[in-house]
C-alpha cells in the first residue's frame, strides 16, 4: 500500500509539472524552487507579450484605425502583423528557453519526488523491526 502512495505521489508531482513549470516543486512543499520556475516562466511569456504588444502600438502609431472601423477582425490582423514585424531570433531565444526550463522542471519534480520517497522510507521503521521480538 505505500509502494501505491509513493508511486501516487511521484505521479501527481510530475502531472502538476506538466501542466505548468514549477507546479510539481510547490506540490512537493519546495516553494522557493517552484515560484523561482514559476516567475522564469511567466517572465518569458510576458516579454513575448510585451514585444507583440509594442509592435502593435507601433503600427497604430503609423496606420490608425479610422473612427468607427475598429473590428475584431482588424484587431486580430493588426496583432498577426505585429508579431511579423519582430525579429523571430528572439522568440526562438525565449520560447527555447522556456521549453528547456519546462522539461527540466518535469525532471525535477521527479527527481525531487523520489528523493521524498527514500527520505519517508529510510525514516520510518522497517516492518521485520516492528515484529520482531525484543532481544533479551
Amino acid at each position: 500500500m505505500e509502494d501505491k502512495n509513493h508511486n501516487l505521489a511521484t505521479r501527481a508531482a510530475l502531472i502538476n509539472a506538466l501542466l505548468f513549470p514549477g507546479w510539481g516543486e510547490i506540490y512537493l512543499k519546495r516553494y522557493k524552487r517552484g515560484i523561482l520556475i514559476i516567475a522564469a516562466v511567466v517572465a518569458g511569456i510576458a516579454s513575448i507579450l510585451y514585444s507583440i504588444l509594442q509592435a502593435t502600438l507601433k503600427i497604430l502609431r503609423i496606420a490608425p484605425f479610422k473612427k468607427g472601423t475598429v473590428t475584431v477582425a482588424g484587431v486580430v490582423n493588426l496583432a498577426i502583423d505585429a508579431a511579423r514585424s519582430i525579429d523571430f531570433s528572439y522568440y526562438f531565444l525565449i520560447l527555447s528557453s522556456l521549453i528547456i526550463l519546462w522539461i527540466a522542471s518535469i525532471f525535477d519534480a521527479y527527481h525531487l519526488g523520489k528523493q521524498a520517497i527514500a527520505k519517508s522510507d529510510s525514516d520510518s521503521p522497517s516492518p521485520a523491526a516492528e515484529t520482531a521480538p525484543p532481544e533479551k
